[in-house]
């Protein structure tokens, strides 16, 4: 039972964002008036922590501040934003760690900044002295670029940075950071920072917008 407690505690640990480099996708030409939307922070597995703050155009607040992750010590920021009105939506985390565990008072995954944004169905994101379990991970990754990361008491961690999925509508999902991870038999999936958009409904005669044509950031170390 201590076992089952203390992956918990690590998992909850984990439940930490890290941002990603600046990435254009082009916007489809279909998909306008969609809802925008954003989240923090979500964890799925023997962790669940819904989808936080979450906003959505289609309601009001449409922008939430959090200075905190209420019944979770283990993750701490400076504070968590959110925002989505028509064709756009953003969510960023400043001042993040994660610990390992409760006993532990390393960080397993730190940040000064993670940011996803998502502007008429164009998704980006960007990450700021980002490292996980000592090790950093690089600004400027393509999207859905995967690596694995070893911690002690973990395994494996899999970590997609600048994840992007484009939606049947023809928006785009952008989530800065995924962690994935087994643990007693089970896997957990922690997403950071997530912002989801199409594009914006036209003004009366307005023309359309020119659609972008995609291009990577150079990786930096």
């Amino acid at each position: 039972m201590r076992k089952h407690v203390k992956y918990g505690a690590i998992l909850g640990a984990l439940a930490a964002p890290v941002a990603v480099a600046a990435i254009i996708v082009p916007a489809s030409a279909t998909g306008g008036g969609a809802v925008s939307s954003a989240f923090g922070l979500s964890a799925n597995g023997l962790l669940s922590v819904p989808q936080t703050p979450s906003v959505s155009s289609a309601s009001h607040p449409n922008t939430k501040s959090l200075l905190s992750l209420p019944g979770n010590p283990l993750v701490r920021f400076s504070v968590l934003r959110t925002k989505a009105v028509p064709g756009h939506a953003e969510a960023s985390v400043v001042d993040l760690k994660i610990a390992k565990a409760a006993i532990s008072p390393k960080a397993v995954l730190s940040a000064k900044l993670i940011t996803a944004r998502c502007d008429d169905g164009a998704g980006s994101s960007r990450l700021v002295d980002v490292r996980l379990a000592g090790r950093a991970i690089q600004a400027g990754a393509s999207p859905n670029s995967r690596i694995t990361v070893p911690i002690e008491g973990l395994g494996g961690v899999q970590v997609t940075v600048n994840k992007q999925v484009r939606n049947p509508d023809g928006g785009v999902t952008v989530t800065a950071l995924e962690l994935a991870v087994q643990a007693l038999g089970k896997s957990q999936v922690i997403d950071i920072s997530s912002a989801t958009c199409a594009n914006a409904p036209a003004a009366p005669g307005e023309a359309p917008k020119p659609v972008p044509v995609p291009s990577d950031l150079p990786v930096t170390g």
